[in-house]
Protein backbone atom coordinates (compact mmCIF):
# COMPACT_ATOMS: atom_id res chain seq x y z
CA UNK A 1 0.00 0.00 0.00
CA UNK A 2 1.43 3.34 -0.98
CA UNK A 3 1.14 6.28 1.37
CA UNK A 4 -2.51 7.24 1.79
CA UNK A 5 -3.72 10.67 2.83
CA UNK A 6 -7.49 10.81 3.19
CA UNK A 7 -10.18 12.00 5.58
CA UNK A 8 -13.21 9.76 5.95
CA UNK A 9 -15.82 9.11 8.60
CA UNK A 10 -16.38 5.60 9.94
CA UNK A 11 -18.93 4.21 12.38
CA UNK A 12 -18.33 1.35 14.77
CA UNK A 13 -20.41 -0.92 12.50
CA UNK A 14 -17.99 -0.20 9.66
CA UNK A 15 -15.10 -1.33 11.84
CA UNK A 16 -16.96 -4.55 12.72
CA UNK A 17 -17.42 -5.49 9.05
CA UNK A 18 -13.82 -4.50 8.26
CA UNK A 19 -12.55 -6.67 11.13
CA UNK A 20 -14.58 -9.71 10.04
CA UNK A 21 -13.38 -9.38 6.44
CA UNK A 22 -9.76 -9.20 7.58
CA UNK A 23 -10.17 -12.34 9.70
CA UNK A 24 -11.65 -14.18 6.72
CA UNK A 25 -8.90 -12.97 4.38
CA UNK A 26 -6.00 -13.42 6.84
CA UNK A 27 -6.97 -16.15 9.33
CA UNK A 28 -3.32 -16.77 10.28
CA UNK A 29 -2.23 -13.16 10.73
CA UNK A 30 -2.27 -10.64 13.55
CA UNK A 31 -5.69 -8.97 13.60
CA UNK A 32 -6.15 -6.85 16.77
CA UNK A 33 -9.37 -7.06 18.72
CA UNK A 34 -11.94 -4.30 18.41
CA UNK A 35 -12.88 -2.44 21.60
CA UNK A 36 -16.19 -3.55 23.12
CA UNK A 37 -19.57 -2.24 22.06
CA UNK A 38 -21.64 -0.77 24.85
CA UNK A 39 -25.10 0.73 25.30
CA UNK A 40 -25.43 3.90 27.37
CA UNK A 41 -21.88 5.07 26.71
CA UNK A 42 -20.17 7.73 28.83
CA UNK A 43 -17.85 10.37 27.41
CA UNK A 44 -14.87 8.57 28.99
CA UNK A 45 -15.87 5.28 27.35
CA UNK A 46 -16.28 6.97 23.96
CA UNK A 47 -12.83 8.57 24.21
CA UNK A 48 -11.22 5.28 25.24
CA UNK A 49 -12.92 3.43 22.39
CA UNK A 50 -11.86 6.07 19.87
CA UNK A 51 -8.25 5.63 20.97
CA UNK A 52 -8.53 1.84 20.77
CA UNK A 53 -9.93 2.06 17.22
CA UNK A 54 -7.05 4.36 16.27
CA UNK A 55 -4.56 1.79 17.59
CA UNK A 56 -6.36 -0.94 15.63
CA UNK A 57 -6.01 1.00 12.38
CA UNK A 58 -2.37 1.86 13.00
CA UNK A 59 -1.43 -1.76 13.69
CA UNK A 60 -3.20 -2.89 10.51
CA UNK A 61 -1.66 -0.09 8.43
CA UNK A 62 1.83 -1.04 9.67
CA UNK A 63 1.47 -4.78 9.04
CA UNK A 64 3.89 -5.71 6.22
CA UNK A 65 1.37 -8.03 4.51
CA UNK A 66 -2.12 -6.82 5.39
CA UNK A 67 -1.49 -3.15 4.64
CA UNK A 68 -1.11 -3.98 0.91
CA UNK A 69 -4.59 -5.50 0.62
CA UNK A 70 -7.32 -3.75 -1.34
CA UNK A 71 -9.70 -4.15 1.63
CA UNK A 72 -7.50 -1.82 3.67
CA UNK A 73 -7.27 0.74 0.88
CA UNK A 74 -11.05 0.64 0.36
CA UNK A 75 -11.76 1.11 4.07
CA UNK A 76 -9.34 4.03 4.39
CA UNK A 77 -10.32 5.91 1.24
CA UNK A 78 -13.87 5.12 0.12
CA UNK A 79 -16.33 7.98 0.57
CA UNK A 80 -19.34 5.90 -0.46
CA UNK A 81 -22.40 6.05 1.81
CA UNK A 82 -23.37 2.97 3.81
CA UNK A 83 -19.75 1.83 3.63
CA UNK A 84 -20.16 -1.37 5.67
CA UNK A 85 -22.77 -2.80 3.27
CA UNK A 86 -20.75 -1.91 0.19
CA UNK A 87 -17.57 -3.30 1.73
CA UNK A 88 -19.29 -6.58 2.63
CA UNK A 89 -20.75 -6.98 -0.86
CA UNK A 90 -17.45 -6.16 -2.56
CA UNK A 91 -15.25 -8.55 -0.55
CA UNK A 92 -17.61 -11.24 0.76
CA UNK A 93 -16.43 -13.87 -1.76
CA UNK A 94 -12.73 -13.25 -1.30
CA UNK A 95 -10.40 -16.23 -0.87
CA UNK A 96 -8.15 -16.47 2.13
CA UNK A 97 -4.42 -15.86 1.95
CA UNK A 98 -3.43 -19.53 1.74
CA UNK A 99 -5.66 -20.27 -1.28
CA UNK A 100 -4.26 -17.34 -3.26
CA UNK A 101 -0.59 -18.27 -2.74
CA UNK A 102 1.32 -18.56 -6.02
CA UNK A 103 3.95 -21.00 -4.81
CA UNK A 104 2.78 -23.36 -2.09
CA UNK A 105 5.97 -25.37 -2.44
CA UNK A 106 7.82 -22.45 -0.90
CA UNK A 107 6.00 -23.10 2.39
CA UNK A 108 7.92 -26.30 3.13
CA UNK A 109 11.18 -24.70 2.06
CA UNK A 110 10.76 -21.74 4.42
CA UNK A 111 9.49 -23.94 7.21
CA UNK A 112 12.58 -26.14 7.03
CA UNK A 113 14.79 -23.07 7.40
CA UNK A 114 13.40 -22.09 10.79
CA UNK A 115 12.71 -23.67 14.14
CA UNK A 116 8.97 -23.44 14.91
CA UNK A 117 7.73 -24.57 18.32
CA UNK A 118 4.09 -23.48 18.13
CA UNK A 119 3.21 -24.62 21.64
CA UNK A 120 6.31 -22.94 23.00
CA UNK A 121 5.39 -19.71 21.20
CA UNK A 122 1.88 -19.82 22.64
CA UNK A 123 3.19 -20.41 26.18
CA UNK A 124 5.61 -17.52 25.76
CA UNK A 125 2.82 -15.31 24.43
CA UNK A 126 0.58 -16.11 27.39
CA UNK A 127 3.27 -15.15 29.90
CA UNK A 128 4.13 -11.91 28.11
CA UNK A 129 0.46 -10.99 27.74
CA UNK A 130 -0.14 -11.44 31.47
CA UNK A 131 2.88 -9.32 32.45
CA UNK A 132 2.13 -6.50 30.00
CA UNK A 133 -1.52 -6.47 31.12
CA UNK A 134 -0.38 -5.98 34.73
CA UNK A 135 2.06 -3.23 33.67
CA UNK A 136 -0.69 -1.52 31.71
CA UNK A 137 -3.14 -1.68 34.65
CA UNK A 138 -0.50 -0.27 37.01
CA UNK A 139 0.30 2.50 34.51
CA UNK A 140 -3.38 3.37 34.29
CA UNK A 141 -3.55 3.65 38.09
CA UNK A 142 -0.40 5.78 38.03
CA UNK A 143 -1.94 8.20 35.52
CA UNK A 144 -5.16 8.32 37.58
CA UNK A 145 -3.18 9.20 40.71
CA UNK A 146 -1.41 12.00 38.84
CA UNK A 147 -4.77 13.37 37.70
CA UNK A 148 -6.16 13.11 41.24
CA UNK A 149 -3.12 14.96 42.61
CA UNK A 150 -3.67 17.78 40.10
CA UNK A 151 -7.30 18.01 41.20
CA UNK A 152 -6.45 18.01 44.91
CA UNK A 153 -3.82 20.73 44.57
CA UNK A 154 -6.35 22.91 42.77
CA UNK A 155 -8.80 22.37 45.64
CA UNK A 156 -6.07 23.45 48.06
CA UNK A 157 -5.50 26.58 45.97
CA UNK A 158 -9.21 27.40 45.86
CA UNK A 159 -9.71 27.06 49.62
CA UNK A 160 -6.58 29.05 50.45
CA UNK A 161 -7.89 31.77 48.15
CA UNK A 162 -11.23 31.74 50.01
CA UNK A 163 -9.50 32.06 53.40
CA UNK A 164 -7.35 34.92 52.16
CA UNK A 165 -10.15 36.59 50.23
CA UNK A 166 -10.25 40.37 49.97
CA UNK A 167 -13.31 42.16 51.30
CA UNK A 168 -13.83 39.86 54.28
CA UNK A 169 -14.85 41.64 57.46
CA UNK A 170 -12.05 41.64 60.05
CA UNK A 171 -13.40 40.87 63.53
CA UNK A 172 -12.52 42.99 66.58
CA UNK A 173 -10.74 39.98 68.08
CA UNK A 174 -8.42 39.60 65.09
CA UNK A 175 -7.55 43.32 65.19
CA UNK A 176 -6.03 42.76 68.65
CA UNK A 177 -3.51 40.35 67.10
CA UNK A 178 -1.51 43.14 65.53
CA UNK A 179 -0.79 42.65 61.84
CA UNK A 180 -0.42 38.84 62.11
CA UNK A 181 -3.70 37.89 60.44
CA UNK A 182 -3.09 40.32 57.60
CA UNK A 183 0.30 38.76 56.94
CA UNK A 184 -1.16 35.25 57.16
CA UNK A 185 -3.81 36.19 54.61
CA UNK A 186 -1.19 37.63 52.31
CA UNK A 187 0.82 34.43 52.67
CA UNK A 188 -2.19 32.29 51.86
CA UNK A 189 -2.91 34.35 48.74
CA UNK A 190 0.64 33.73 47.58
CA UNK A 191 0.47 30.06 48.51
CA UNK A 192 -2.76 29.75 46.54
CA UNK A 193 -0.85 30.77 43.42
CA UNK A 194 1.86 28.18 44.04
CA UNK A 195 -0.66 25.40 44.71
CA UNK A 196 -2.37 26.35 41.46
CA UNK A 197 1.04 26.03 39.75
CA UNK A 198 1.42 22.58 41.28
CA UNK A 199 -2.00 21.60 39.96
CA UNK A 200 -1.18 22.86 36.48
CA UNK A 201 2.14 21.00 36.46
CA UNK A 202 0.53 17.72 37.51
CA UNK A 203 -2.13 18.26 34.85
CA UNK A 204 0.57 18.48 32.17
CA UNK A 205 2.25 15.45 33.70
CA UNK A 206 -0.97 13.47 33.40
CA UNK A 207 -1.20 14.23 29.67
CA UNK A 208 2.45 13.25 29.11
CA UNK A 209 2.05 9.96 31.00
CA UNK A 210 -1.21 9.22 29.21
CA UNK A 211 0.21 9.67 25.71
CA UNK A 212 3.86 8.65 25.94
CA UNK A 213 3.50 5.78 28.42
CA UNK A 214 -0.01 4.41 28.80
CA UNK A 215 -0.96 4.63 25.11
CA UNK A 216 2.30 3.03 23.93
CA UNK A 217 1.94 0.17 26.40
CA UNK A 218 -1.62 -0.29 25.11
CA UNK A 219 -0.22 -0.72 21.58
CA UNK A 220 2.02 -3.56 22.77
CA UNK A 221 -0.87 -5.15 24.67
CA UNK A 222 -3.12 -4.99 21.57
CA UNK A 223 -0.43 -6.71 19.47
CA UNK A 224 0.15 -9.46 22.04
CA UNK A 225 -3.58 -10.10 22.39
CA UNK A 226 -3.99 -10.18 18.61
CA UNK A 227 -1.28 -12.82 18.17
CA UNK A 228 -2.67 -14.80 21.11
CA UNK A 229 -6.07 -14.77 19.37
CA UNK A 230 -4.33 -15.96 16.20
CA UNK A 231 -2.82 -18.92 18.09
CA UNK A 232 -6.28 -19.81 19.44
CA UNK A 233 -7.85 -19.55 15.96
CA UNK A 234 -5.19 -21.80 14.52
CA UNK A 235 -5.64 -24.38 17.28
CA UNK A 236 -9.42 -24.44 16.93
CA UNK A 237 -9.35 -24.29 13.12
CA UNK A 238 -6.72 -25.76 10.84
CA UNK A 239 -4.99 -27.81 13.53
CA UNK A 240 -8.28 -29.43 14.50
CA UNK A 241 -9.24 -29.98 10.84
CA UNK A 242 -5.92 -31.70 10.18
CA UNK A 243 -6.42 -34.09 13.07
CA UNK A 244 -9.98 -34.88 11.96
CA UNK A 245 -8.84 -35.54 8.37
CA UNK A 246 -6.07 -37.82 9.59
CA UNK A 247 -8.51 -39.76 11.80
CA UNK A 248 -10.86 -40.15 8.83
CA UNK A 249 -8.08 -41.77 6.77
CA UNK A 250 -7.41 -44.24 9.55
CA UNK A 251 -11.10 -45.15 9.66
CA UNK A 252 -11.21 -45.68 5.89
CA UNK A 253 -8.12 -47.89 6.00
CA UNK A 254 -9.71 -50.03 8.69
CA UNK A 255 -12.83 -50.37 6.55
CA UNK A 256 -10.65 -51.40 3.57
CA UNK A 257 -8.92 -54.02 5.69
CA UNK A 258 -12.26 -55.38 6.88
CA UNK A 259 -13.54 -55.56 3.28
CA UNK A 260 -10.39 -57.34 2.11
CA UNK A 261 -10.72 -59.85 4.95
CA UNK A 262 -14.20 -60.74 3.70
CA UNK A 263 -12.85 -61.18 0.15
CA UNK A 264 -14.89 -58.30 -1.25
CA UNK A 265 -13.82 -55.69 -3.81
CA UNK A 266 -12.21 -52.68 -2.11
CA UNK A 267 -12.00 -50.46 -5.21
CA UNK A 268 -14.55 -47.89 -4.05
CA UNK A 269 -13.02 -47.56 -0.62
CA UNK A 270 -9.56 -47.19 -2.18
CA UNK A 271 -10.77 -44.21 -4.22
CA UNK A 272 -12.22 -42.66 -1.11
CA UNK A 273 -8.92 -43.17 0.71
CA UNK A 274 -7.02 -41.45 -2.12
CA UNK A 275 -9.44 -38.53 -2.03
CA UNK A 276 -9.15 -38.24 1.73
CA UNK A 277 -5.34 -38.42 1.59
CA UNK A 278 -5.32 -35.61 -0.97
CA UNK A 279 -7.55 -33.54 1.30
CA UNK A 280 -5.34 -34.35 4.28
CA UNK A 281 -2.21 -33.32 2.39
CA UNK A 282 -3.84 -30.02 1.52
CA UNK A 283 -4.82 -29.49 5.16
CA UNK A 284 -1.29 -30.43 6.23
CA UNK A 285 0.08 -27.80 3.84
CA UNK A 286 -2.36 -25.25 5.22
CA UNK A 287 -1.32 -26.23 8.73
CA UNK A 288 2.33 -25.70 7.80
CA UNK A 289 1.45 -22.30 6.34
CA UNK A 290 -0.27 -21.34 9.59
CA UNK A 291 2.88 -22.31 11.52
CA UNK A 292 4.97 -20.20 9.15
CA UNK A 293 2.65 -17.23 9.64
CA UNK A 294 2.72 -17.72 13.40
CA UNK A 295 6.49 -17.51 13.33
CA UNK A 296 6.42 -14.32 11.26
CA UNK A 297 3.84 -12.69 13.54
CA UNK A 298 6.02 -13.48 16.57
CA UNK A 299 8.77 -11.45 14.91
CA UNK A 300 6.31 -8.56 14.78
CA UNK A 301 5.64 -9.05 18.49
CA UNK A 302 9.31 -8.62 19.30
CA UNK A 303 9.59 -5.56 17.09
CA UNK A 304 6.83 -3.95 19.17
CA UNK A 305 8.36 -5.17 22.44
CA UNK A 306 11.58 -3.38 21.52
CA UNK A 307 9.64 -0.12 21.96
CA UNK A 308 9.75 -0.68 25.72
CA UNK A 309 13.16 1.00 25.62
CA UNK A 310 11.54 4.16 24.26
CA UNK A 311 8.66 3.89 26.74
CA UNK A 312 10.81 3.55 29.86
CA UNK A 313 13.22 6.24 28.70
CA UNK A 314 10.25 8.56 28.22
CA UNK A 315 8.86 7.56 31.60
CA UNK A 316 12.15 8.33 33.36
CA UNK A 317 12.47 11.67 31.53
CA UNK A 318 8.96 12.81 32.44
CA UNK A 319 9.49 11.91 36.11
CA UNK A 320 12.84 13.70 36.22
CA UNK A 321 11.37 16.83 34.62
CA UNK A 322 8.45 16.69 37.06
CA UNK A 323 10.80 16.41 40.04
CA UNK A 324 12.83 19.42 38.88
CA UNK A 325 9.72 21.54 38.28
CA UNK A 326 8.18 20.57 41.62
CA UNK A 327 11.40 21.41 43.45
CA UNK A 328 11.37 24.85 41.86
CA UNK A 329 7.75 25.46 42.89
CA UNK A 330 8.26 24.22 46.45
CA UNK A 331 11.37 26.40 46.73
CA UNK A 332 9.20 29.40 45.87
CA UNK A 333 6.88 28.56 48.76
CA UNK A 334 9.66 28.69 51.39
CA UNK A 335 9.90 32.52 51.64
CA UNK A 336 6.11 32.65 51.84
CA UNK A 337 5.83 30.14 54.68
CA UNK A 338 8.82 31.75 56.47
CA UNK A 339 7.01 35.10 56.44
CA UNK A 340 3.86 33.44 57.80
CA UNK A 341 5.89 31.66 60.47
CA UNK A 342 7.45 34.97 61.57
CA UNK A 343 4.00 36.27 62.52
CA UNK A 344 3.94 33.86 65.46
CA UNK A 345 6.09 36.37 67.38
CA UNK A 346 3.29 38.95 67.07
CA UNK A 347 0.69 36.80 68.92
CA UNK A 348 0.10 36.60 72.69
CA UNK A 349 1.15 33.57 74.77
CA UNK A 350 -2.28 32.01 74.45
CA UNK A 351 -1.53 31.15 70.83
CA UNK A 352 -2.02 27.61 69.59
CA UNK A 353 0.68 25.25 70.70
CA UNK A 354 1.04 26.51 74.32
CA UNK A 355 -0.72 24.31 76.89
CA UNK A 356 -0.92 24.77 80.66
CA UNK A 357 -0.37 22.26 83.48
CA UNK A 358 -2.67 21.61 86.41
CA UNK A 359 -1.06 24.43 88.46
CA UNK A 360 -1.92 26.93 85.74
CA UNK A 361 1.69 27.53 84.70
CA UNK A 362 2.97 27.09 81.20
CA UNK A 363 5.61 24.39 80.85
CA UNK A 364 9.14 25.36 79.97
CA UNK A 365 9.53 26.08 76.29
CA UNK A 366 11.41 23.41 74.33
CA UNK A 367 14.82 24.37 73.02
CA UNK A 368 14.44 26.31 69.81
CA UNK A 369 15.34 24.45 66.64
CA UNK A 370 18.26 25.67 64.55
CA UNK A 371 17.27 27.68 61.47
CA UNK A 372 16.37 25.35 58.61
CA UNK A 373 18.60 25.35 55.54
CA UNK A 374 17.07 25.52 52.06
CA UNK A 375 15.91 22.07 50.96
CA UNK A 376 18.15 20.64 48.26
CA UNK A 377 17.13 16.97 48.33
CA UNK A 378 14.80 15.05 46.00
CA UNK A 379 11.46 16.57 45.19
CA UNK A 380 8.37 15.48 47.06
CA UNK A 381 5.35 14.48 45.04
CA UNK A 382 2.56 11.95 45.30
CA UNK A 383 3.16 8.62 43.63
Amino acid sequence: MSNICSTVQRRYTDFEVFHDLLIARYPYRLIPRLPPKKIGMTEHFINQRRRALSRFLNIIARHPTIRKDSIVTFFLTSEAPDIHSKMRDKFKNQLDEFVTLWDKGDIERQLNMMSCDVQGMKTELTKMLKSVQIIRDLSEKWVSRTQKTAFDYQLFSNELSVLAGEGQTVSAWSSHQGDAWGKIREGMRNLSVQFSNLSERYGRQKLQEDVSILENISYILDVLQGVKDLADRREKGVNKEHQQAFNRIQQLKKQKGSIAARGQDGGVISVRIEQQESLTNDIQLRNNFSVLCMNMEMKLVYSYLSHFGIIWNGFASTQLNLSQDLLEIWDRTMPITSMMLATQGDTPSTAMGVCYNAAGAAPAAPPSAPPSAPYTGPSFYDM
